[in-house]
């Protein structure tokens, strides 16, 4: 039988309260009557519980429930039977290290392993979030990312066609009211072109949008769709093909779920750099951080100078063995 470990039953056991309960309600044992958090400050020198006989201040709690993720802490507090996992844990690592096995293979390994990566994350993290940006670092990037800042006025005709049936057991979507009489994917296609070519001809863009599109509430208005910006919530491909487009132009037309769109760029506005500080800002320290991050990659790039070493020729360790 596999060892189910601790740290997973405690995720498990949070994640059950987590979804059984909305409101928090403290029960120090099961079945216990529930408590309603102190309104009155507790001391740290208070005790608080007692757990395999032994009392717990405030603070020797306070310093246990902080070693728990912060968004299991606030669950700890209002479920303290919780806290007795975290107690269980606490005594088995405690016991393992009088035993030794933080320092026997392959534990040692992994407990190397796992301070590295969190204290290379934490650096990452920390670098990013402490980049120095100047304003001379904003213009420098508005001016260099201008398309980025771009914000274009479109006009759309839309022609949707049927959804394809739900595979078994998948959510099935809502029929369109006229269900019936939607087109299927090729006769959409078909009518999209046709209405393309219309347009090359010379045909007047919104009075098409009036006729034909199923987009009613831009049809109204001659196809008028509003403005579309590089970080509008829209499909990379509805924004990658607006953003192609010149003044006045229509795109191909693009396949979306719901149907088939073109879409002409009736004005093309670049914002300003006043305007666009709030893109500016994030978007120069990322840059400036893959930058830096670019840079201490290519410091570590491997030059093998015995390739003997990567063959195989060398034993490689067994992988580690799950218990039983």
């Amino acid at each position: 039988m596999k060892i189910l470990t601790i740290p997973f039953l405690f995720s498990a056991m949070l994640y059950g309260q987590a979804a059984g309960q909305s409101q928090p309600a403290v029960n120090a044992t099961p079945g216990a009557p529930a408590v309603q958090a102190p309104a009155i400050p507790v001391s740290p020198d208070t005790v608080v519980v007692e757990v395999n006989g032994t009392k717990y201040t405030a603070a020797e709690v306070d310093k246990l429930i902080a070693i728990l993720p912060q968004q299991y802490q606030p669950m700890a507090r209002a479920q303290p039977q919780m806290l007795g996992q975290v107690f269980l844990m606490k005594r088995l690592s405690e016991d393992a290290e009088k035993a030794g096995l933080d320092q026997k293979a392959p534990y040692k390994e992994q407990l190397e392993m796992q301070r590295m990566q969190m204290l290379s994350t934490a650096e990452l993290s920390e670098v990013n979030n402490t980049m120095k940006v100047t304003e001379e670092d904003e213009q420098k990037y508005y001016k260099d990312n201008l398309d980025k800042f771009k914000e274009v006025k479109v006009r759309v005709i839309h022609i949707g066609f049927k959804q394809a049936p739900a595979k078994p057991g998948a959510a099935q979507a809502e029929p369109p009211a006229d269900s019936d009489k939607a087109l299927t994917e090729a006769e959409s296609k078909a009518k999209i072109e046709d209405v393309a070519k219309q347009i090359q001809a010379g045909a007047d863009f919104g009075k098409l949008a009036r006729d034909v599109s199923d987009d009613k509430a831009s049809a109204a208005k001659d196809g008028d769709f509003g403005v579309i910006k590089q970080d509008s919530a829209y499909p990379a491909a509805i924004k990658n093909a607006v953003f192609a487009l010149k003044q006045g132009e229509v795109s191909a037309p693009i396949r979306q779920p719901n149907g088939f769109y073109l879409i002409r760029a009736e004005e093309i506005k670049e914002s300003s750099f006043n305007e666009s500080l709030a893109q500016v800002g994030p978007a120069t320290r990322q840059a400036k951080y893959q930058e830096w991050l670019k840079g201490m990659q290519s410091q570590y790039s491997v030059k093998v100078e015995n390739p003997a070493y990567f063959s195989g020729s060398k034993a490689v360790p067994p992988p580690v063995q799950q218990a039983h």
